[in-house]
């Protein structure tokens, strides 16, 4: 842990504050030295007054000898927080951390302390709990501190990292959002900071929140593995399958992550056997497959894709002569392959109109004209209609990674 808290000097403070005091007097106190003299019961001002030279002197056995007589006489709140003061500093010297954490505990519950002195005092409790080796309660110590004073999105930060490390992921994240959402309003938030939220967020099974904070971590320090999280959240889905595997290759493309080879393969087979040999010639052919199933699959792409986009016009107006929906759609992704967008929309809405009865096959090919929107440069259409995709079969999420990529890529 690492403390920036301006509490943390108290007990530096009372060092000095030792070094420099007048004597101990009796009340009334009187000024000696432009300092005003601490007011004591009589009885307690010699065995005070010897402790503490022997604290400069180290003579720490005396010390102790000398507080515990001066104990024995204290007889007014004053004489007690005067008297932990001294046994405060005593154990700041000896690195006595449990003895520092009973006389900050003391004097702030004896009612002595100015305003001032008490947000010192609790500022300076976290460090002694941590000197007394009990980290629980410094991290309490620490948050309750900022949680009454405030923090800077550093400390903030520090809280939800030692939190995190405790395996306190709701605290972690609590306090790891405030220190982002403070740190916005002083510059750009630290990528590590994200990355720590993202952790807890994941840990509490806050998935919603996660994939929120995500977006927003991408948007401002892209990467592929990023993109990559985002988009393979499809695969969660509970009707995803095979008629959204294609899609998937597609937007993880589109957002420029490099396929593996195993997806390569799976992709540039899907889109076979979709019918859409162009576009598995556009996944095969860049990769360099080397597999005997894959150079099958390139030479088929190969021989399929010429003939196949030479009969399109013609296979496109039949179908749109008879009407059926389902077949529009799919010779609408054809055209898609084939990056005629302007076709692909044309025929898409086509599908669209008739009416397509199945609400997930309808989502998908909504998905479908809002990548031919985009493609052909009309983002605000895409959008429009990427907006309108619901299913749970993939469609809706990868509908609002594409948004996404129009809007970052």
């Amino acid at each position: 842990m690492k403390f920036r808290l301006p509490g943390a000097t108290a007990i530096a403070a009372v060092m000095v504050a030792m070094v420099a005091a007048a004597p101990l007097a009796i009340a009334p106190a009187h000024a000696q030295n432009g300092q005003a003299q601490v007011q004591l019961t009589k009885q307690m001002v010699a065995p005070m007054n010897e402790a503490r030279n022997a604290m400069m002197a180290k003579d720490w056995a005396t010390a102790k000898t000398k507080l515990d007589a001066a104990a024995a006489q204290a007889k007014t709140p004053a004489d007690k927080a005067q008297l932990e003061r001294l046994r405060l500093y005593m154990a700041s010297e000896t690195k006595d951390g449990a003895a520092q954490v009973a006389s900050i505990n003391s004097l702030l519950a004896s009612g002595t302390l100015t305003p001032d002195e008490v947000k010192q005092y609790k500022g300076a409790l976290a460090k002694a709990h941590l000197d007394a080796g009990n980290q629980p309660a410094s991290l309490a110590a620490y948050k309750a501190y900022i949680d009454e004073y405030g923090g800077t999105p550093d400390q903030l930060i520090s809280i939800a990292n030692d939190y995190m490390k405790a395996n306190d992921a709701a605290t972690a994240a609590t306090y790891a959002d405030k220190a982002i959402n403070a740190q916005r309003a002083n510059g750009k938030v630290l990528e590590s900071w994200y990355k720590l939220n993202l952790r807890a967020l994941n840990a509490l099974g806050q998935m919603d929140k996660y994939y929120a904070l995500l977006e927003t971590l991408v948007a401002e320090y892209p990467n592929e593995a990023y993109w990559r999280d985002m988009i393979a959240r499809v695969q969660k889905e509970p009707k995803y399958g095979i008629a959204t595997r294609l899609d998937l290759f597609r937007t993880l493309d589109a957002a420029g992550v490099k396929l593996t080879s195993q997806e390569v393969s799976l992709a540039g087979d899907e889109a076979l056997k979709r019918g859409l040999p162009n576009e598995a010639l556009k996944f095969l052919e860049p990769a360099g497959v080397t597999s005997e199933f894959d150079t099958k699959n390139l030479a088929s792409a190969k021989s399929l894709a010429a003939s196949d986009k030479a009969g399109l016009a013609k296979e496109t107006a039949e179908i749109l002569k008879k009407g059926d929906a389902a077949a529009i759609a799919s010779i609408g992704e054809a055209h898609l392959s084939y990056g005629d967008n302007a076709k692909a929309i044309e025929v898409l809405q086509a599908a669209l109109a008739k009416g397509i009865s199945d609400a997930d096959e309808a989502a998908l090919v909504k998905l479908h004209l809002g990548i031919a929107q985009f493609r052909s440069g009309d983002e605000d259409a895409a959008r429009a209609t990427w907006a309108e995709v619901k299913s749970d079969n993939g469609a809706t999420v990868l509908a609002h990674n594409w948004i996404l990529i129009s809007k970052l890529k």
